[in-house]
């Protein structure tokens, strides 16, 4: 299931749900939730860029950690599927990267949320503009939403 992101930067990850990550009632952990969307978002740098967050900070010298965590929770999330997470950019600052992710398990809405990171240099994580052939890759995805969407309200 887990695949190449499309034109407009969309990519389905699958996260099997483990009895591990449920509480006494059978759903899973709400700290559990944020995690399953940080580790789609890490798979989408990797199948986008070709490095994730490891790779980034020890091959690139480049971290995005997060300075924006918005989630909404539809339905409870279980073990009894697997759990899709739609990933895409929804923005690129001139320091900033914003995501969208929103959890499906059998067609269901679970959860959906918003994450904003900043590109930072370490070892001071000082700001820094995205790298050039990162934004050249992430500026026409967000375009192609923009375009997907001005079609999608024409008449």
């Amino acid at each position: 299931m887990n695949a190449e992101p499309r034109r407009d930067g969309l990519l389905h990850y699958e996260i099997r749900v483990g009895w591990a990550d449920c509480d006494p009632a059978d759903i899973a952990y709400t700290g559990a939730i944020p995690r399953f969307a940080l580790e789609a978002i890490d798979y989408w740098w990797e199948a986008t860029i070709g490095d994730g967050w490891f790779q980034m900070r020890k091959d690139r010298n480049m971290g995005t950690p997060f300075v924006h965590l918005s989630m909404d929770f539809r339905s409870p999330t279980t073990p009894r599927h697997r759990l899709i997470c739609a990933v895409k950019p929804v923005s690129l600052g001139r320091t900033s990267i914003g995501f969208s992710v929103a959890g499906y398990q059998n067609d269901i809405l679970c959860f959906e949320g918003t994450f904003v990171s900043v590109f930072v240099q370490p070892p001071g994580l000082n700001k820094t503009q995205p790298p050039e052939d990162i934004e050249a890759l992430i500026r026409p995805m967000i375009a192609a939403q923009a375009g997907r969407m001005e079609q999608e309200t024409q008449p």
